[in-house]
C-alpha cells in the first residue's frame, strides 16, 4: 500500500510500531552488558589471577652477544715497510630471519650495495638453515647510511650497524698479486672448506698472502654480553623492570650500559715478506717497460711477468704480473656505481685477465731459455762433452735415419740468410744454436729405449709440477711424454692418431712442441744451475709474529732436493750462459757496458698469437750482496732480446747499485729509483 504526502509526491516511511522498538532496545543493552561482562572478567583474569606471572616475566631478562671485531694482522715487507694495514671502519650486517627477501633488496639498493651479492648470500642462509647468524650487507657506510638506517630501523627488522676494520693499502697496488686481496666468504662456499665454523659475516683472504696466511692474519673476534628485556632492551648493571615492563634506570647507571661479560678479541698475527718494496718497485717499472718496448716493436705485449729471487734459499724479492688490479677496489667491499663498472671491466675479455697471477699460473713454451737443460741432459746421458761440436751449413737438419721433414734455426729464419757456422756447447748456447740442441736429443734418442727419458730428465728440475710457493693459484705446467700424448689425441678426438717419435723430443729440445712452463718454474730451474744443483722451494713469507712481537713462525722451507747434475756439467752451462751477453751473445747489445758479468738465456716460444719474449739471468762475482736471479717474460712481447732482457740488466743494476749510464742506446731509460719508497 503506497501513502502518498506532500504535493511533491515525496514517499512517506511507515512508523515503527511501539512494541518492535522495545524489543531492539532490549537486545542492543543485552549485548552491550554482554560485552561489558566479558571486558571486565578479561581484567579481572589479567591483573589477579595471572598478574603475578606477568610481572615475574617483564623482570626476566636474557642476554645479547654483541661481537667485538678482531683486527686484522698486518703485512710487512722484508725491510718493515707497510704493505697492508688496517683502517676503522662501520659496516652493515643482517640477521636473515629477521627480515624478507624484498626488505633487504630494498636495503641493499639503497645503501648502494652489491645487490646481487648480498640477496645470494642471504639465499645461502636459507638454503643452509642458517638464519641467525648475520651476513654482511655493506661494509664502510658513511654517516647518512648510519642515519638513514636508524631512522627506517622498523621497516629494517634486524640490521645492524657495527664498528669494524677495513683493508688499507700505503703503497696502493704494489705487489697486488703477492698480497691478495680480502672481502666476505663467497656465497657458495659459506660453511665450507677453509670457512667451516667461520660466521657467516667473516671477512677473510681470497687470493694472495691474505688467502695463504688468512688463518694467521684473520684473529679471533671477541664480545660482550649484555642482560635485555623481554623486547630486546638492553638493561644495564643495577636497573630495574617496573610493573608496567619499563626499564627504570639505577641511581649509578650512565648511558653506556654496562655488559655482563667480555671477551677480548685477538687481534691477527703480523706477516713479514720476503718482498723488497724497493725492488718491487723498480721491477713493476721495468716489467711495464719492457711491454711497451714490445709493444712499440710492432708485438701486442698483452701482458706480463717479472720476479726476482735469490737463487740460494728461494726467498722471493720481487714478483708481479701484468695487467694488475689494486686490491683497494676490494676494501670495504664492492659496492657503489663505480666500484661495480671497475670490477665488471676487469672481469671482462678487454681487461684480459687482470687477476691472474702469471708469474705462477701463466703457461707458457719456454723456447730457447729450456735450451740449457737440453745441454744438460747431454752432458749427463754422455751424449755429448763440452767439445762436442756441430756445423750449420744451411741445409735442411733431420733426425738420424729420416728422410722426410726440415728443421731450420732461427737464422735461417730471419731475413739474413746466415749459418752458426761450426760451434761447440758453450757457442751454441750464447748463439742459440736450434740444431745443435735437435743432435743433443737426437744422439740421445738413439742410445735409448726409454722413449720418454729426455721428459723425465726435464723434470728433475721441476717442470711438469707445482713448485709448492706459499701462493694459491700456481699451475703445474706440462713436459710432454708419450702417454700425456695418447691422451691428448683421444680427448680431443684425433681419428688418425700420430706416434711419439723422435720429432716430438727434438720440438722439445728447444721449448716447445707442446711444453708449458710458468715463469716460476723457469726461474727456479735457472736457480739450480746457479747455486750448483739445489733445488729450492720458492716463498713470499719471511715470519709471522704476534702483536708483542714474538715470532710465532719462521717461513723457511726446506729444499725439494738436488738435481743431481755434476758441477762439471753445470760449469759448462754456465760458460755458455756468460757467452749469451758477451759480444756475439743474443743479448749482446743490451749488456754492452754493463759493469755486471751477467750470465742468462733469452728466449722467443712460439704461440698462437705473437711470441712469448724471455729473459732470465743473474750476476756473476759479486760477493757484496746475497745472490739475486731475475726473470722477465712479456707475452706475446716478439724475441726477448730488447724487450725483457733489457728489464733484468736494469733490475740487477739497481740491485747491485751500480751506475746505468753506459745503457745501449736500444734501451729505454733505465728506471731511477736508488732508494725504496718510504711509508
Amino acid at each position: 500500500m503506497r501513502i502518498w504526502g506532500d504535493r511533491e509526491g515525496r514517499e512517506q516511511v511507515p512508523a515503527v510500531p511501539k512494541g518492535r522498538m522495545q524489543v531492539r532496545v532490549v537486545s542492543l543493552a543485552f549485548i552491550v552488558a554482554l560485552v561489558f561482562i566479558v571486558l571486565v572478567g578479561r581484567l579481572w583474569y589479567l591483573q589477579v589471577l595471572t598478574g603475578r606471572q606477568y610481572y615475574s616475566r617483564s623482570q626476566m631478562t636474557s642476554t645479547r652477544k654483541v661481537e667485538i671485531p678482531a683486527e686484522r694482522g698486518v703485512i710487512y715487507d722484508r725491510n718493515g715497510h707497510v704493505l697492508a694495514n688496517n683502517k676503522p671502519a662501520l659496516n652493515v650486517t643482517v640477521v636473515p630471519a629477521k627480515i624478507s627477501r624484498a626488505h633487504l633488496k630494498k636495503l641493499a639498493e639503497v645503501l648502494g650495495a652489491n645487490t646481487k651479492d648480498v640477496l645470494a648470500r642471504y639465499d645461502a642462509a636459507k638454503k643452509i638453515n642458517d638464519v641467525y647468524s648475520p651476513i654482511p650487507v655493506k661494509q664502510d657506510v658513511g654517516k647518512d647510511a648510519v642515519i638513514y638506517i636508524s631512522e627506517h630501523s622498523s621497516e629494517f627488522p634486524g640490521v645492524s650497524v657495527t664498528d669494524d676494520f677495513i683493508r688499507n693499502y700505503p703503497k696502493g697496488s704494489l705487489a697486488a698479486h703477492v698480497i691478495g686481496y680480502v672481502g666476505s666468504i663467497p656465497p657458495n662456499e659459506v660453511g665450507k672448506g677453509p670457512y667451516k665454523g667461520l660466521p657467516n659475516d667473516a671477512i677473510v683472504g681470497l687470493s694472495g698472502v691474505e688467502a695463504q696466511y688468512d688463518n694467521y692474519l684473520r684473529g679471533k673476534p671477541g664480545y660482550e654480553k649484555y642482560n635485555v628485556d623481554a623486547q630486546g632492551r638492553i638493561v644495564g648493571k643495577g636497573d630495574k623492570i617496573d610493573a608496567m615492563g619499563r626499564v627504570v634506570p639505577s641511581g649509578s647507571s650512565s648511558s653506556s650500559p654496562t655488559p655482563v661479560a667480555v671477551k677480548e678479541p685477538k687481534p691477527g698475527d703480523n706477516l713479514k715478506l720476503t718482498i723488497d718494496a724497493g725492488l718491487q718497485q723498480v721491477a713493476e717499472k721495468e716489467l711495464e717497460g719492457a711491454m711497451q718496448r714490445a709493444r712499440a716493436a710492432g708485438y701486442a705485449g698483452t701482458g706480463g711477468a717479472v720476479i726476482a729471487m735469490n737463487p740460494e734459499n728461494g726467498q722471493i724479492l720481487a714478483l708481479a704480473s701484468r695487467p694488475a688490479f689494486s686490491p683497494e677496489l676490494f676494501a670495504g667491499g664492492i659496492t657503489g656505481s663505480k666500484k661495480l663498472a671497475e670490477y665488471k671491466y676487469l672481469m671482462s675479455p678487454q681487461a684480459n685477465s687482470p687477476f691472474t697471477d702469471r708469474a705462477i699460473a701463466g703457461t707458457y713454451p719456454a723456447a730457447s731459455t729450456f735450451k740449457a737443460f737440453t745441454g744438460l741432459a747431454g752432458l749427463f746421458y754422455h751424449a755429448i762433452t763440452p767439445q762436442t761440436t756441430y756445423t750449420d751449413t744451411g741445409a735442411c737438419w733431420r733426425p738420424t735415419g729420416w728422410t722426410n721433414g726440415c728443421w731450420q734455426s732461427w737464422r735461417e729464419f730471419d731475413g739474413t740468410g746466415t749459418t752458426h757456422g761450426t760451434e761447440d756447447l758453450a757457442q751454441a748456447l750464447g748463439d742459440s744454436n736450434d740444431k745443435y740442441f735437435y743432435m743433443v736429443a737426437d744422439r740421445i734418442w738413439n742410445q735409448t729405449n726409454d722413449v720418454n727419458l729426455l721428459p723425465h730428465f726435464y723434470r728433475r728440475f721441476g717442470f711438469g709440477e707445482r713448485t709448492g710457493v706459499d701462493l694459491p693459484g700456481e699451475s703445474a705446467g706440462l713436459v710432454p711424454t708419450s702417454q700425456w700424448k695418447k691422451e691428448y689425441q683421444k680427448q680431443v678426438g684425433v681419428k688418425n692418431p700420430e706416434a711419439w717419435t723422435e720429432a716430438d723430443w727434438v720440438n722439445l729440445a728447444i721449448g716447445q712442441g707442446g711444453l708449458q712452463v710458468t715463469p716460476l718454474q723457469l726461474i727456479r730451474a735457472y736457480a739450480a744451475i746457479e747455486n750448483g744443483g739445489t733445488l729450492v722451494r720458492p716463498h713470499v713469507g719471511l715470519e709471522i709474529t704476534n702483536q708483542d712481537g714474538k715470532v710465532v713462525k719462521r717461513i723457511d722451507p726446506k729444499p725439494v732436493g738436488k738435481v743431481g747434475v755434476s758441477q762439471q756439467d753445470l760449469a759448462a752451462i754456465k760458460q755458455g750462459l756468460a757467452m749469451v751477453t758477451g759480444p756475439s751473445g743474443t743479448a749482446g747489445p743490451q749488456f754492452a757496458n754493463s759493469p755486471l758479468k751477467v750470465l742468462g738465456k733469452t728466449g722467443t716460444g712460439q704461440t698462437s698469437g705473437d711470441p712469448v719474449g724471455w729473459f732470465v739471468g743473474w750476476a756473476a762475482g759479486r760477493h757484496d750482496k746475497p745472490p739475486l736471479i731475475v726473470l722477465v717474460m712479456v707475452e706475446h712481447g716478439g724475441n726477448g732480446e730488447g724487450t725483457a732482457d733489457v728489464a733484468v740488466r736494469n733490475i740487477l743494476e739497481y740491485y747491485y747499485g751500480v751506475s746505468q749510464k753506459g745503457t745501449s742506446s736500444q734501451q729505454s731509460s733505465p728506471v731511477q729509483a736508488s732508494v725504496p719508497p718510504q711509508d
